[in-house]
């Protein structure tokens, strides 16, 4: 073997490595997280600065590489044809196809990007040179091929592809939050569940509004001025609530008394229960509209004294209450008061006994369950629209293989029911 055909082996082996090396780029530099990037950018990382931009225009670098790829693997495979037709005569040229098809399938494609998937990340941080150099160098060419496809798919009545704006899209996020801890096992398993809940229930702020939370009137414990001020200190010496509307004549909404509120009327009256005042002490209503968004009363709760909010209807009556409590019970989960139990501690044998205004988010969300979530807020509610009408103590409806009985009622109002979710499959 003469020094010629040493030196173009030489060539085609560096050859082949660039092509490896533009393969594992493209490969690191298009799965590469953006929130990783991001978040090393804000930490002060030059690199991923500088690969934070390259990601602006996604379609330029990659470009770009792919000229780079096919220029190198295109002239390696005519070396080694001219070099195997020195060897072999008009046969190399069979032989160079064989041997350059396998090397570059094995060597330069599927090994580079093999080992680029196993960490993008970390791979695309690495190659930053490399795409930097590619565009001072290509970035020219690679341009042009763009300005030729955009013209093209012009030509063919196609639509020439918008530029990827950098961010993520919602459900690109819920992906990743849905991922969060996949493979865990035991008490990690656990935690990962309920932070995903939490993740989720953070971006359900936006897309849900008052009524989605809202305490219906039925179930509020309110103070009526006209009433005997001794039986307002006894209702809320009996309550386990700490706040309460305060209504006047024909459910005037007069304001919200805390129960500290009530202690200062009766220091006030000078401990005498018949002239306790518990107007002088309201606070001010807060007053919203069902369809509110949760997100916005969130923030002004932030700035409020008193946490809750009275939710009126279209005719400007009284519909219900929501409390700073309502809204965090969305991210965290179920927040017990005193004497309640957590959902997730009352399952016994795979069913459940609850409330008829439980409601059927909050099921969902502490047993893992898929009941339908709109068709009624509550899950009484849902007893109700399934049954199409008001229905017996003892009845079972069947709701999506789940089966609610009703326990207990109370008037026309469902007071108690278990669910009992559907049998598992049997396995053969």
């Amino acid at each position: 073997m003469d020094g010629t055909s040493l030196l173009m082996l030489g060539i085609i082996l560096a050859l082949l490595c660039a092509s490896a090396l533009f393969s594992g780029t493209e490969t690191a530099f298009t799965a590469a997280s953006r929130a990783f990037v991001t978040r090393r950018a804000k930490e002060g990382d030059r690199k991923a600065v500088t690969l934070g931009r390259l990601s602006e225009r996604k379609d330029r670098v990659v470009a770009a590489i792919l000229v780079g790829n096919n220029l190198v693997n295109t002239t390696a495979t005519a070396l080694a044809s001219a070099l195997l037709i020195s060897w072999f005569g008009e046969g190399g040229v069979a032989y160079a196809s064989l041997v350059m098809t396998a090397l570059l399938v094995v060597f330069s494609e599927v090994l580079p990007k093999t080992l680029a998937l196993r960490s993008p990340d970390t791979a695309a941080l690495r190659v930053v040179p490399v795409l930097s150099g590619t565009m001072r160098l290509l970035g020219p060419v690679a341009d042009v091929v763009n300005l030729l496809v955009r013209f093209t798919l012009r030509v063919f009545g196609g639509r020439p592809p918008e530029v990827e704006k950098p961010g993520i899209t919602e459900d690109e996020l819920l992906g990743a939050i849905d991922l969060h801890g996949m493979g865990h096992q035991g008490s990690a398993d656990l935690a990962a569940r309920q932070e995903r809940s939490m993740l989720r229930g953070v971006l359900a702020l936006d897309d849900m509004v008052m009524r989605d939370v809202m305490t219906h009137r039925s179930r509020v414990t309110s103070l009526n001025a006209a009433e005997p001020p001794e039986q307002l200190l006894a209702k809320v010496l009996a309550s386990g609530h700490s706040r309460f509307p305060l209504l006047g004549a024909g459910e005037e909404i007069l304001g919200v008394v805390h129960a500290r509120d009530v202690l200062r009327a009766l220091h006030a009256a000078g401990d005498d229960r018949a002239r306790m005042d518990l107007r002088a002490v309201a606070h001010p209503a807060t007053l919203v509209i069902e369809s509110r968004p949760l997100r916005e009363q969130l923030q002004d709760f932030r700035k409020a004294p008193i946490k809750m909010a009275m939710v009126l209807d279209e005719y400007g009556s009284l519909k219900g209450i929501v409390t700073l409590e309502d809204i965090m019970e969305v991210v965290v989960g179920q927040i017990a008061e005193r004497g309640e139990a957590i959902l997730g501690d009352l399952a016994q044998e795979g069913q459940v006994e609850v409330r008829g205004d439980v409601r059927v988010r909050d099921i969902n969300r502490e047993l893992g369950w898929e009941l339908p979530e709109d068709e009624a807020a509550t899950i009484g509610g849902l007893a109700v629209a399934r049954h199409r009408g008001i229905p017996k103590v003892g009845a079972e409806i069947t709701v999506e293989g789940f089966t609610l009985r009703v326990m207990e009622r109370r008037g026309l109002r469902i007071d108690r029911l278990s669910v009992r979710p559907p049998e598992p499959p049997i396995q053969h």
